[in-house]
């Protein structure tokens, strides 16, 4: 026998693992409800970005973007 773990993505693909239970196929050992990590505030995520970035400096004024070279792959 192999223990596997898997994460669902759907809930009605639960109702597959159920019914794969009631034939004796698998047996549901636990069932963990999914909750989704805890987002930082935007106002945390930019000072954290400036924090690493704050001693780059990097000139773009005279940056011209070309499109069509940019799409230029050979």
């Amino acid at each position: 026998m192999e223990e596997v773990v898997v994460q669902i993505s759907n809930n009605r693909a639960f109702s597959l693992l159920e019914n794969l239970e009631a034939l004796n196929v698998i047996k549901v050992l636990r069932r963990i409800p999914y909750s989704p990590p805890a987002q930082p505030d935007r106002a945390a995520r930019l000072s954290e970005i400036q924090s690493i970035t704050g001693n780059i400096h990097i000139d773009l004024s005279n940056f011209k973007f070309n499109r069509d070279e940019a799409n230029n792959y050979d």
